[in-house]
């Protein structure tokens, strides 16, 4: 009965898992695996879906803009010691902006080689809730922004897809090299 068990939950995961394929966004700075469903958002969705004067720097999603992945590699100057400190401003203005958030995680970790910070939160929309991730990560003494959204009625669908991707970052080359 067990191996039963275990080989539906393969195949479930199997099947319900997006075909990924690795993509090297920000002129080359980072590769991670992205649904091959994604493709990168025009400019005329992004001033839709980013109404203020920062879009992220780059932006891919599924045919609808439901679900998609953000980059933003900042012109904020910021070296790995200072995360916490970008990181405690950063979640003092996502709960300021959203305060009836849902807040799954908010933390300082190890990765990549370096510390970055993640933040895990629903957030209200018009007509839906949003589920965002979002990490901050020192990259060439600047702060880069990997943010995923996706709306709460396809989450099901795509939530463990976003979360994979974060898995799947690399910085091509050395990682310290590149990440100082």
């Amino acid at each position: 009965m067990r191996f039963t068990v275990m080989i539906f939950l393969l195949f479930a995961q199997f099947f319900s898992a997006e075909d990924v394929a690795s993509r090297s966004v920000l002129d080359g700075l980072l590769r991670l695996d992205l649904p091959v469903s994604f493709s990168r958002m025009s400019e005329y969705h992004l001033r839709i879906k980013y109404p203020g004067s920062r879009p992220p720097t780059e932006v891919y999603s599924n045919s609808n803009g439901a679900v998609s992945i953000a980059f933003n590699y900042t012109r904020n100057a910021i070296l790995p010691s200072q995360i916490a400190e970008v990181h405690a401003m950063m979640s003092a203005s996502f709960r300021r902006r959203y305060p009836y958030a849902r807040w799954f995680r908010s933390v300082v970790i190890e990765k990549f080689g370096t510390r970055v910070f993640v933040m895990e939160l629903m957030t209200p929309s018009v007509d839906t809730e949003i589920h965002n991730i979002i990490y901050g990560i020192p990259l060439k003494g600047r702060l880069l922004l990997v943010s995923f959204n996706v709306t709460a009625e396809e989450a099901e669908r795509w939530l463990d897809t976003g979360k994979r991707a974060f898995d799947t970052i690399q910085f091509p080359g050395s990682v310290t090299r590149n990440l100082r």
